[in-house]
């Protein structure tokens, strides 16, 4: 087991991501894990804040080694990881919305951010961030009550938070483990996308670059994804933010 190997758990911080970078400077081991309680600027994709109330969810961080070479199938090892989780402790069928959103029922369940760094032609390190909404009650928070779901709404009742970190990490370290491995996760990944074939609008936040109208037409290794603009010109996506058109 590679995941999980060291866990770190606190009360409170403000950001896992950071407490993990900070032990990956120091050397920590791969697959060592920091989670907290509380965390007061959990961050997003966009530099989105993370709303995540005291002792109701998941937020973790995880520190992984891997060649350049797998960097693009971290986003996919945690988007399916949170996905089966999903599935394991409800019973019920979730969706990753491209790139990395866990979905129930359309709505957001799970939120994943791969930060980097790398100096010549290799990694120093990568860290998976992940924001898994446990015992959340989105009808609470006016700001999220009509985007976000959580494992206690499907259940109908509270979720073992301790319960569900272990099914997360065992999924995670199965599709580490794989990458390590040399094997793809490109096909696994892009079964479980929600948007293939529809007719979707790409928006890029953070930047000036006008947002597309198009065709989700197919994914490509690296996890990009392939459109038809309306004009009939093609368009590779290596991020951005979704939204269905009708």
């Amino acid at each position: 087991m590679i995941i999980g190997s060291r866990i770190h758990f606190l009360h409170q911080t403000e950001s896992t991501m950071d407490e993990c970078r900070s032990l990956a400077h120091t050397g920590s081991i791969e697959g060592t894990v920091v989670s907290a309680n509380f965390q007061g600027a959990g961050r997003g994709r966009f530099q989105r804040s993370w709303l995540s109330p005291s002792g109701e969810n998941i937020q973790a961080s995880i520190l992984v080694r891997p060649k350049i070479t797998q960097l693009p199938y971290l986003n996919m090892a945690a988007a399916l990881a949170a996905s089966n989780t999903a599935t394991e402790i409800t019973g019920l069928h979730s969706e990753i919305k491209w790139p990395n959103d866990i979905q129930l029922a359309g709505k957001k369940l799970c939120g994943i951010l791969i930060e980097s760094e790398i100096s010549g032609v290799g990694v120093d390190f990568a860290i998976i961030g992940i924001g898994l909404n446990v015992n959340l009650e989105p009808g609470r928070h006016k700001e999220i009550k009509n985007s976000a779901s959580s494992l206690k709404q499907f259940c109908g009742r509270n979720v073992s938070r301790s319960q569900t970190f272990r099914v997360l990490l065992k999924h995670l370290d199965y599709y580490y483990e794989r990458i390590k491995a040399g094997e793809s996760l490109t096909s696994e990944w892009a079964s479980k996308l929600n948007m293939l074939g529809c007719n979707i609008q790409i928006s890029f936040p953070g930047t000036n670059k006008p947002s597309i109208d198009c065709r989700a037409d197919s994914i490509n290794e690296d996890g990009s994804l392939s459109v038809r603009v309306d004009d009939g010109s093609m368009f590779t996506a290596t991020a951005g933010e979704i939204t269905l058109r009708s």
